[in-house]
């Protein structure tokens, strides 16, 4: 019996399950029948934190026990620092750390199966292939039936970041500003809120968005604080900071399971409510230490009466000094800043309450409005029993030491003493026991901590009371070098807690547990974060509005008395004017010649003060490093700090006066370690005047890098690489030079009056330029070319002295500006034209002369061409260039000719590395040879020996073809291109050699031209919107074997000439195309069709016979005819369009008759097969096609009897 009940448990235990695969089959998509096989993925979480302890019922444990492991579903993308998978598949990241911790805690193994998508991700949980889903965090995700979802695991909120320069820009603002954000979050509506006026810019990722504020292209970042702040952390951490946090959107990731499955969410669940806010730190800051807030993960724990005043009190007034820096301070819009801000900030994100700042100027101030009871918290009070009869404080949140504050000086004070005079703030916790403590100094009450600074900086006071943290701040800030500060002895440290009015026990209590929440390291962080933040500029004109009109009083007071003493001082001044005029000559020529000095040279006094320096000391360190010059040499922020003690030791040792100190160190400019030979001497001053030390020093880096010989030669092995990458951009500051030279020249033509020989010579030297230009771009194409051994010369008969001169004018501008000297030596037979390619000789040439003005400071450039004849028709030619730059070594020479490959010198310019190696292979494709002469400092000779064919007569012979042909007359030629600027051109240089066109602006217009009329000729541009120069001819060639097409592209490469004229088209030409090339095509449209198409349509010898050979009256029958034709033709199409049949065969009957008299036999059938079709109310499709081409032959016998008219 008990074996039974087993089967029958069993049976129904399967047909439950089956049921629920069959049901679960039914709501998967059609879509995913074909699932993608998942990735297993290794859980490779860190281990070191202890698991919480999860209390589970007996159910839930007897599950656990059944499964024995737990399937996880993950699925990109994968964002750090929540998740990424290494190359080895394995799972880190946030969410590794958590599964882990959760297979700890139940001691069950989780296995990871990594989905392409979040939809098969859900399949495959609703097929029960895992158990669970871990989402991505989203604010926007649905989870339906027969899916629940846990709580969220990890949380973050949106945050708002800028640049650490720019800390106190406005939190909101009416005004343009600009903010980044990776993909969609957080909403547009959200950032409206802040920013209604914003122009928001969406990245792929956190890293461009936070690149993008960097560069300065966006004003804010706005985006996850996890995610996000890894991302700034990682890879701008001394660029950007954080400057407040939003409460909402806040996004989560969460735990998916089938809601059937009720113990394993149960179990989720548990887990997630034991993890503890000490865990969540724990396992944040191994991944990211600042601004990830896992301490806000758990609500504060709040009882139900304070909840309740939370609600009532949803705002609350906070009193706020903006002159008590870092604590608290006020931006442009007086939102609260500095440290309190950011406590504030997160105070907000913890209980939901907003603040409401009051601006109160001074401590008596701050007392009038506390005694009115128009406040709620004051942020910065110092703790003391005697206010807490007064006010309630919360826990202190920092601890600071009392200090006082002095000039620094040698004998500055170290300690209070009787006989000062000390300013300290009213109000001051230590006031009566300070009092009391020293009665023998002078106490001076003051409203504001930053006025006692000021009064201790203008000696009106010897010392001030402050605190440590808000005393350092000031110093360094705002009086670096000019003041100091000593803890004063036997006092308490200044506790800092948050106080309120004495009857609020729930918002003290609120504010304990807020503050209490925040980990004391995010507390230390946020006072360093704002205690390194750079200068900020503190508007004190309320504080000293009073002093400020009392300062105008005595100076206008003091401009009456300078008047008057001024009258006495002229007679003076006119006296010193001539010694003041020497001395200033002495200055500036001190000064020419310290900045002249390529080193860096210094003055310092014997007290270790940095005097004066030259330009090169400032170019030296980087534009960072230039703004810490101003501090002390004692100072470790100064760029000499480091080798300052080396110095004062030599000093300390006693410097003679005639002789120079030196040593070998190490200074960091700012982006590296330079090696650096330092030398010192002493300079003994006039009498009464201390003696200075003058420094300075060599970079001797380069020297000591050569001994690191073999990583040089690994370096520039990486550098050939990244050569090649970058190849397409150095290509494109090479094409520079000869558009500087055309824009030169076009800008002369428009904007200076030139005579016509002035004009006539920039009109040809722009040109020149252009051919070059075309040359330069060629490159790139010679180089593949050249690659894939496709690359073969086309040889003609050259004027070599000609193709010399026009390439050296292109350069002649380039030489004029750095006044180099740019000459030609002509030892060429006269009248002898050469066999071999021009353009590749005039790239040869060009290299060697860009390289050559390029590389030559000063001095000349030399071109020296000249011919050894070899036999009657054969010659050598040896073509040179010698410039008189720094020369070339032995071991860069073996490298310039390889691809990508520059000399040291090379790499400080722009270029390809492509120049020389192209020559090479241009030179012995044609039978030569390239030669190099160089040696350091002693210039650099470039020489071309080829060997070619030479004749006297080749060229006359070549041109008399071209001339003997002429172009023929009244070609109908259309154009389609939907550059405007193209067409213009085009038509323009077909105007000049006397045709009229017609244009189109794209394929289909041109199609529909040609079906309507009868061309001669189309030229296409290649590229087209709608329909392409490829894609026109197919369709033209489906009805029109007779039309000439050209086609026009700017991509000058063979195969794009062989697919041109493989789908029909009579010639490729390559843009730009000028006049000479469209004349000389222009002649062959002449040689491939017949002048006129006489005889095709009209019987010649009929009408002769007709009108007994008399020219004339033929041209009357035929304009006579022509006329009739298309009138009867338009009588025709209204008679059938109001289905008047009779007088439409009148009119077809008239234009039969006309085709007897011309002989135009086909037209001849068609109105014949048109009189005799069997009419209805309403014509069908073939008659209506048999009309059409009926006019269609009517257009083209027109077209015929134009051409025998005009002929």
């Amino acid at each position: 019996m008990l074996l039974l009940a087993v089967i029958v448990l069993i049976n129904n235990m399967l047909k439950q399950v089956l049921g629920v695969l069959l049901s679960l089959m039914m709501a998967i998509p059609f879509a995913y029948a074909e699932v993608v096989e998942p990735i297993a993925l290794e859980l490779a979480g860190q281990s070191d934190v202890l698991p919480p302890t999860i209390k589970l019922n007996n159910d839930d444990l007897i599950w656990l026990a059944k499964k024995n492991k737990l399937t996880v579903a993950v699925y990109p993308p994968e964002y750090p620092p929540l998740a990424f998978t290494s190359l080895t598949g394995r799972y880190r990241g946030i969410n590794a750390d958590y599964l882990t911790l959760l297979q700890k805690a139940l001691n069950t193994n989780i296995d990871i199966k990594r989905y392409p998508d979040q939809q098969a991700a859900l399949v495959a949980v609703k097929l029960r292939e895992v158990d669970f889903i871990l989402t991505q965090q989203t604010d926007s995700m649905v989870v339906e039936s027969p899916l629940i979802a846990s709580g969220p695991l990890v949380s973050s909120y949106p945050m708002l970041v800028t640049r650490q320069d720019e800390m106190m820009q406005p939190l909101h603002t009416n005004n343009p500003v600009n903010i980044a954000i990776a993909g969609t979050y957080p909403p547009e509506e959200f950032i409206k809120q802040s920013f209604p006026n914003a122009r928001i810019v969406s990245f792929d990722s956190e890293y461009l968005a936070l690149a993008s504020v960097v560069d300065e292209q966006n004003d804010y970042f706005m985006g996850n604080s996890l995610t996000g702040n890894m991302a700034m952390m990682r890879d701008f951490p001394y660029a950007l900071s954080v400057v407040t946090f939003w409460k909402s959107p806040q996004i989560s990731n969460r735990f998916i399971v089938l809601d059937s499955e009720k113990p394993l969410i149960d179990i989720l669940n548990a887990f997630l409510n034991n993890v503890t806010t000490q865990i969540r730190n724990q396992e944040n800051q191994f991944w990211v230490d600042d601004y990830s807030l896992p301490y806000l993960s758990k609500p504060l724990s709040l009882t139900p009466q304070e909840k309740r005043w939370l609600e009532k009190n949803p705002k609350l007034r906070v009193l706020i000094n903006p002159y008590y820096a870092p604590f608290t301070m006020a931006d442009s819009n007086s939102e609260i800043r500095g440290l309190i801000g950011d406590i504030l900030n997160i105070i907000h994100l913890e209980t939901g309450v907003e603040f409401e700042p009051v601006i109160v100027n001074s401590n008596s101030e701050m007392a009038k409005i506390m005694l009115t009871g128009n406040w709620d918290i004051l942020p910065t009070t110092t703790y003391s029993v005697e206010r807490e009869d007064l006010i309630s404080f919360t826990h202190p949140f920092i601890t600071t030491p009392f200090v006082a504050v002095v000039k620094d000086t040698p004998d500055a004070i170290t300690q209070l003493s009787d006989g000062m005079k000390v300013a300290i703030p009213a109000y001051h916790t230590l006031y009566e026991q300070l009092k009391s403590k020293y009665p023998k100094i002078e106490w001076v009450t003051i409203d504001n901590t930053s006025m006692a600074l000021n009064m201790v900086d203008d000696g009106r006071v010897d010392g001030a009371i402050y605190n440590l943290l808000s005393a350092r701040y000031m110093i360094d800030h705002y009086y670096s070098g000019e003041l100091k500060y000593f803890r004063i002895a036997d006092e308490t440290p200044a506790l800092i807690s948050f106080a309120m009015p004495r009857g609020d026990k729930e918002l003290q209590q609120i504010l304990n547990k807020a503050l209490d929440n925040i980990p004391q390291k995010e507390i230390l962080r946020l006072a360093a974060k704002w205690a390194k933040m750079p200068k900020i500029q503190i508007d004190t004109w309320n504080l000293y509005s009073t002093q400020f009109y009392l300062v105008i009083a005595l100076a206008a007071l003091l401009v009456l008395s300078s008047l008057l003493w001024g009258l006495y001082l002229s007679r003076e001044i006119r006296m010193r004017k001539k010694s003041q005029l020497e001395l200033e000559t002495q200055l500036s020529f001190r000064q020419t010649l310290s900045n002249a000095i390529p080193m860096p040279v210094y003055v310092l006094s014997m007290e270790g003060e940095l005097c004066s320096y030259n330009h090169a000391f400032t170019t030296f360190f980087s534009p960072e490093l230039r703004e810490e010059i101003r501090t002390s040499l004692f100072d470790s922020r100064h760029p000499l700090a480091g080798i300052f003690s080396t110095i004062r030791h030599d000093v300390e040792k006693g410097l003679p006066s005639d002789s120079v100190l030196a040593h070998h160190l190490i200074l960091n400019n700012g982006q590296e370690d330079r090696h650096i030979l330092h030398w010192l001497t002493l300079c003994i001053m006039p009498a009464n005047v201390p003696p200075t030390i003058i420094c300075g020093w060599q970079d001797i880096t380069e020297s000591k890098q050569l001994m690191k010989a073999l990583q040089i030669e690994k370096d520039k092995a990486i550098q050939a690489n990244q050569a090649k990458s970058s190849f397409l951009a150095s290509m494109s500051h090479e094409i520079r030079t000869p558009i500087s030279t055309i824009m030169g020249f076009l800008e002369l033509l428009s904007t200076h009056n030139q005579s016509p020989n002035e004009e006539k010579e920039s009109i040809q030297l722009a040109y020149a330029s252009a051919q070059h230009l075309l040359g330069l771009i060629g490159n790139i194409l010679d180089m593949e070319k050249i690659e894939s051994g496709n690359f073969e010369p086309s040889p003609e008969w050259v004027d070599v002295e000609l193709l010399i001169e026009s390439t050296l004018r292109a350069f002649e501008g380039l030489a004029k500006q750095k006044q180099l000297q740019l000459t030609f030596v002509n030892r060429l037979v006269k009248g002898e034209y050469l066999w071999l390619d021009p353009q590749a000789f005039r790239q040869v040439l060009s290299n060697f002369l860009s390289n050559a003005i390029k590389f030559t400071q000063q001095g000349s450039i030399e071109v020296r061409a000249e011919t050894h004849t070899e036999s009657a028709t054969q010659t050598q030619l040896i073509m040179s260039v010698t410039d008189t730059g720094p020369g070339i070594s032995q071991e860069e020479q073996q490298l310039l000719f390889k691809p990508f490959s520059q000399t040291s010198s090379g790499k400080q310019q722009t270029g390809s590395g492509l120049g020389l190696m192209i020559c090479r292979e241009l030179i012995l494709r044609m039978n030569g040879e390239i030669k190099m002469f160089s040696q350091p400092g002693q210039g650099t000779t470039l020489t071309v020996m080829l060997t070619t064919k030479v004749s006297r007569e080749a060229v006359a012979a070549t041109l008399s073809p071209e001339q003997s042909s002429s172009l023929p007359k009244n070609l109908k030629i259309l154009i389609a291109d939907d550059h405007p600027n193209n067409r213009l051109l085009l038509r323009r240089q077909l105007d000049n050699l006397g045709y009229h066109i017609d244009e189109a602006i794209d394929g289909i217009q041109a199609l529909e031209l040609v079906k309507q009329n009868k061309y001669d000729l189309l030229i296409t541009d290649i590229n087209m919107p709608n329909m392409d120069g490829i894609t026109l001819t197919r369709h033209i060639r489906g009805f029109d074997e007779n039309i000439v097409i050209w086609g026009l592209t700017a991509n000058a490469q063979e195969e794009e000439r062989e697919r041109c004229l493989a789908v029909g088209m009579n010639l490729c030409l390559f843009k730009p195309v000028n006049l000479q090339q469209l004349e000389s095509s222009l002649r062959l449209v002449n040689a491939q069709q017949p002048a006129s198409r006489l005889g095709e349509l009209i019987n010649i010898d009929l009408l002769n016979t007709l009108t007994m050979h008399d020219a004339k009256l033929m041209q009357q029958i035929l304009a006579i005819s022509q006329l009739e034709n298309d009138k009867d033709l338009t009588s025709a199409k209204e008679a059938a369009h109001i289905g008047d049949w009779a007088t439409m065969k009148h009119h077809l009957h008239r234009i039969n008759g006309s085709a007897q008299i011309l002989g135009a036999t086909r037209l001849l059938e068609l109105c014949e097969q048109l009189e005799s079709y069997p009419f209805t109310q309403v014509p069908d499709p073939i008659f209506e096609d048999k009309f059409s081409q009926l006019a269609q032959h009517l257009q083209e016998l027109s077209d015929e009897i134009d051409l025998v008219i005009s002929a």
